[in-house]
């Protein structure tokens, strides 16, 4: 998947921080997406308490990424078997290739360490190497 547009934003009215990842402007979408606040025992007993990832259907699941790993320009990030099927994607490994800035690229791994580490421990990947 080539990424053509990448934002990283914190939200205050709807309390989201954001990291979207995109391909043109028709093209496929993936969605990072934590919450401004720490998770609360609800969130904890709705098995909201950790990142969500989304797509450009509007497919959810949270937590589901074992690893994130930027080499170069491409960023592959690893998912669990049942996240890969809940957001409909090819398999379990998406290679994300960035045509994008230095700048961005330093952008996105800020932003994806804050929210690949948000919330529930158990939820966060087992590898994150992002630089």
């Amino acid at each position: 998947m080539q990424i053509d547009t990448i934002v990283v934003e914190e939200n205050e009215p709807d309390e989201c921080f954001t990291v979207g990842m995109a391909e043109g402007e028709e093209g496929r979408q993936l969605i990072i997406q934590t919450a401004l606040y720490e998770p609360d025992d609800q969130d904890t007993q709705m098995g909201l308490d950790s990142y969500c990832v989304m797509d450009e259907n509007g497919a959810t699941y949270y937590g589901g990424i074992e690893a994130a790993q930027l080499t170069g320009t491409t960023l592959t990030l690893t998912f669990t078997e049942e996240a890969t099927r809940e957001l409909g994607l090819p398999s379990r490994t998406l290679a994300l290739h960035l045509n994008a800035s230095a700048d961005d690229v330093a952008t996105l791994t800020t932003g994806l360490r804050r929210a690949l580490t948000y919330g529930n421990p158990e939820k966060h990947p087992h590898r994150i190497e992002l630089g």
